[in-house]
């Protein structure tokens, strides 16, 4: 093993339970996943919607009991942990609370948290290591069987889990490749999960037609990534064939109701008939403005767009 890894080995964490405590190996786990992914560039990791709902997902995956992650809990007990070249996890803390944010004592909830700081630095050590794929896929496996294998079938959730991660976060850092057509079945996981991270990310979790964004407390979206051309016949999993729509309206463009057109505005089919009344959330779409990402690059395709208001019901 990398001897910049043998600091995931030495964790103290809690056993009051009979077992380890998951969650500060779940947020390391979290933190390798968004380095894989390209997401985390640098040991300056933000504390932010992606990482923290990555954490969620991966405390669910291990202990089915989402509601008691408590992020706030690793992201504070983890200062205190040595990495190969100093502190492993070091707070940047607000500027008003720099010299008396240690004896403040843990903090009760995440705004708590983020009122002493919204970011850290990872040991540089340890981030250059995780850079490496192997390395990263050895330090997760270090973490899931030594803290997160008190369970045959939490572990084997892990497992697979964290292997659609990986490979999802490979194409998240070429996402060209998500346009090739799908050779395996694995793969196909992968790029979907590649998918729906690219397209909420670049639309910021918000709606592309209604404008809402909502995320609960423990951090589900309410939009979905949906394709414009549908997968089926483009195959075709670029953030440029996709769009973050509500659940109603996902389903409503995928039974062509409505549609996105390369005017930039959205479309209402002919055959919704206007003067039925529980008809109007679809009718007051009509000629609103299509909101878009603020990166350019994962703006909708034209073709796409062409295609998904040719389809159309007439």
């Amino acid at each position: 093993m990398d001897s910049r890894l043998e600091c995931l080995s030495r964790l103290k964490v809690d056993h009051s339970t009979g077992s380890p405590a998951p969650h500060q190996p779940c947020l390391l786990l979290a933190i390798i996943c968004e380095i894989q992914a390209g997401h985390i560039t640098s040991p300056r990791i933000p504390i932010d919607t992606r990482l923290i709902a990555r954490y969620h997902d991966i405390f669910e995956t291990v202990t089915e009991e989402r509601h008691r992650a408590r992020p706030w809990m690793p992201m504070w007990a983890l200062k205190n942990r040595e990495g190969p070249s100093g502190k492993l996890w070091h707070p940047e803390y607000a500027p008003s609370i720099q010299g008396i944010a240690d004896q403040m004592g843990q903090p009760k909830s995440l705004s708590q948290l983020n009122e002493r700081f919204t970011s850290a630095r990872l040991d540089s050590e340890l981030f250059n290591a995780l850079q490496n794929a192997d390395l990263a896929g050895q330090a997760c496996a270090l973490l899931t069987h030594r803290y997160l294998a008190t369970d045959d079938h939490a572990r084997k959730r892990l497992e697979e889990y964290l292997e659609t991660t990986l490979a999802s976060g490979d194409y998240q850092r070429h996402p060209e490749r998500l346009a090739s057509d799908v050779k395996e079945a694995d793969s196909r996981y992968a790029r979907s999960a590649a998918f729906r991270d690219l397209v909420l990310e670049a639309y910021d979790y918000r709606c592309a037609a209604s404008r809402l964004r909502y995320i609960t407390p423990d951090y589900r979206y309410l939009v979905e990534a949906a394709h414009l051309i549908p997968f089926s016949v483009s195959q075709d999993d670029r953030p440029s064939n996709g769009i973050a729509l509500t659940p109603n309206l996902h389903w409503a463009m995928d039974n062509h109701l409505i549609a996105p057109g390369p005017d930039g505005c959205w479309h209402v089919s002919p055959t919704v008939d206007t003067l039925v009344s529980d008809n109007q959330w679809l009718c007051d779409l009509n000629g609103k403005p299509l909101v878009l990402p603020r990166t350019s690059r994962w703006h909708p395709d034209t073709e796409a767009l062409t295609w998904r208001l040719d389809h159309l019901r007439r």
